[in-house]
């Protein structure tokens, strides 16, 4: 599949998203393996911006670390070396990077989008902040909210932004093929998360975040 789809740099400089050249009528090949593992787009359409995307098997799932000395944090498998590379990397420069949330269900994501919507008064305005069930990238397994071990007061906060945990992701996550999945003005009208960061490192992953029906491509 690499002969399909290839990334194209593109300079970090206005929190841009990596574009792909797709190569002829193949394109249809890779968004047929974005359904078949569970793709973007297939179980409905978007809700309030948010796209719609499968939850992975625990199977496909290993643990990277945890919150703080709390709970787990799972990712698939299958990024997870690229992960801990990254974390190698930035210690290496004297930055700590920690994972805050990994992978979620469904039915945890609907607790959240609950409790969201009671103190935000709408689900239009909780969805600013939190994606509706079905709808989130945690489900994926490729996506990973991270945080500045030095700096607790920051973590899932705007101010992320401002550590060096962040400055470092910025310049560097592109090398171990995360990127940033809702920077400043977003097209789809997300809230800024800077620590919310997905793998795109296979096609398997950026399929799902780049083919499907109820998108445009970056």
């Amino acid at each position: 599949m690499s002969g399909i789809l290839r990334r194209i740099p593109r300079s970090n400089a206005k929190f841009g998203l990596n574009p792909f050249i797709f190569r002829g009528v193949m394109v249809l090949a890779v968004f047929s393996l974005a359904v078949a593992k569970g793709g973007a787009g297939e179980k409905g359409e978007d809700r309030f911006g948010h796209h719609a995307y499968a939850e992975a098997s625990q199977k496909e799932l290993t643990r990277i670390g945890s919150y703080r000395g709390t709970r787990p944090v799972l990712m698939r498998t299958a990024a997870a070396q690229a992960f801990r590379d990254m974390v190698s990397a930035a210690q290496n420069d004297g930055v700590s990077l920690i994972p805050i949330s990994g992978f979620r269900s469904i039915a945890t994501q609907k607790i959240l989008f609950a409790r969201s919507v009671r103190r935000r008064g709408s689900e239009l305005a909780a969805a600013q902040w939190v994606a509706p069930p079905g709808h989130s990238e945690h489900a994926t397994g490729w996506v990973l909210d991270l945080g500045d071990k030095n700096r607790p007061d920051t973590d899932v906060e705007q101010s992320f932004e401002d550590t060096p945990a962040f400055r470092w992701l910025f310049k560097n996550a592109g090398r171990f093929h995360f990127e940033m999945s809702f920077p400043k003005g977003n097209q789809q009208g997300v809230s800024y998360e800077p620590w919310h960061w997905r793998f795109v490192g296979f096609s398997e992953a950026s399929s799902v975040f780049y083919l499907s029906p109820n998108r445009k491509i970056q």
